[in-house]
């Protein structure tokens, strides 16, 4: 019966084991929310999956201990034991990135899908042993920063390319990893980060960009993905 009410949990991906469905909503919960409460809707549109859906998979990770009870209106706040578990799955993502990328030389675009499979099936161990082969490093290709230890850092969301007016200056913090070609094409462009964007247009539906002796042109929603800071 149990087994039976854990496969409602999420319809995200092929692997639909209780225990990635309990992984990949603490991760989503962490990653939304900066270690801060969200709400279902919002959760909801991050995964792509049905409000139904997180309302089974919230009653579910109540039962497991892993978000703290409240009212359906309330936002979903992880506890202890679910922070405990979003972080290192944070961490194994990030870190499989990284090797990914700069041993493996997967193309950026390429890396969070297969970080997403790799990342349920190695342990602590093998991430943290990851780590020192790669020279701990700050963060992963993205610019996301790799979680150490188990406490969540809550912080506020970066400005985005996008609200940047023209003849302003940004530095490219990070680029968020879920849209495979926006990646692709961003990367194409050369706006990763580290990189200095000086906005030369910001139309309604593109932007314009000098990166160095290079001007590019990209789609708002894709700025959108390019969180920057001065």
């Amino acid at each position: 019966m149990a087994n039976n009410r854990h496969s409602e949990l999420l319809a995200v991906g092929s692997d639909r084991s209780p225990s990635r469905a309990r992984e990949d909503y603490a991760k989503a919960i962490y990653q939304l929310g900066g270690g801060l409460p969200v709400r279902a809707a919002d959760l909801a549109r991050y995964l792509n999956v049905s409000r139904v859906s997180v309302s089974k998979a919230k009653r579910l990770l109540e039962a497991d201990g892993l978000i703290e009870r409240s009212v359906p209106s309330e936002p979903l706040r992880l506890s202890r034991r679910g922070e405990k578990l979003a972080v290192a799955m944070v961490r194994r993502h990030r870190l499989l990135e990284t090797f990914l990328h700069r041993s493996l030389h997967v193309p950026l675009e390429r890396v969070h899908a297969e970080a997403e499979r790799i990342e349920h099936v190695i342990s602590d161990d093998v991430a943290l042993r990851i780590a020192a082969l790669l020279g701990r490093p700050e963060s992963d290709p993205h610019g996301h920063p790799i979680p150490y230890d188990e406490k969540p850092r809550a912080s506020k969301p970066l400005p985005t390319l996008a609200g940047v007016a023209p003849g302003g200056k940004a530095r490219v913090i990070s680029l968020d990893d879920r849209d495979d070609l926006a990646v692709a094409a961003l990367a194409g462009a050369g706006v990763l980060p580290g990189s200095l964007l000086r906005v030369e247009r910001n139309d309604r539906d593109r932007i314009v960009v000098r990166h160095g002796k290079r001007v590019v042109t990209l789609r708002r929603s894709h700025a959108e993905m390019v969180r920057v800071g001065t």
